[in-house]
């Protein structure tokens, strides 16, 4: 059960910070330097965030 909240909790940090990076390269204060062939650069950022967030939720999920 620890491994499964550190594992959430390091997730979730790398959600935020994947947020902020993809909300500063909308504004483009940062470059968004994440290419995935077919897709836009904003598209590729911003599925990572939800990955990120994908997986915090399922470690947090039925947390006791």
């Amino acid at each position: 059960m620890i491994f499964r909240k550190r594992f959430a909790r390091i997730t979730f940090v790398l959600a935020l910070i994947s947020l902020a990076w993809l909300i500063l390269g909308i504004f483009e204060l940062a470059p968004l330097i994440l290419h995935i062939p077919g897709e836009t650069n904003l598209r590729a950022h911003a599925s990572v965030t939800l990955l990120f967030l994908l997986l915090a939720a399922w470690a947090f999920w039925n947390e006791k």
